[in-house]
């Protein structure tokens, strides 16, 4: 019975110095792998950060090219509206008509819910002493 004690003891000191072993190595371990860990996750953020500079930088860039569209359409617009206001002032044989107290000045009910077109326009007709108008979008 001497064999079985002895079996245990035997099974017993290796577990010890496993767990002796395991706590003497676990530190010098973790300190030859954390620089590894570290340069990889360097490398991930930085990859991940010029990733993200790439997109704002496109995000920038399209932001840009639709504020540069809605000036030319905006643009394109005050044109026709000025072209049309030209034609209105001339009479059916191509005379000019200047513009008389009974004519109203005229905008839109979209450009007049925008605070400062409307003030524009309201103190234009107030300049002029002409009716300002608010007409339905076409």
């Amino acid at each position: 019975m001497a064999r079985p004690n002895t079996r245990n003891q035997t099974v017993a000191e290796n577990d010890k110095q496993a767990d002796a072993l395991i706590a003497a190595l676990a530190p010098k371990i973790a300190e030859a792998i954390l620089p590894q860990i570290t340069e990889s996750v360097e490398t991930q953020m930085k990859g991940l950060k010029d990733k993200n500079d790439e997109l704002l930088d496109k995000i920038a860039k399209q932001k840009a090219g639709d504020d540069h569209n809605d000036l030319m359409a905006q643009t394109k617009k005050l044109l026709a509206a000025a072209d049309s206001q030209q034609q209105a002032r001339f009479d059916k044989d191509g005379n000019y008509r200047p513009p008389s107290p009974d004519d109203s000045i005229k905008i839109t009910k979209s450009d007049a819910r925008d605070v400062r077109k409307y003030r524009d326009a309201r103190a234009l007709a107030e300049k002029e002493g002409r009716k300002l108008e608010i007409v339905a979008d076409e």
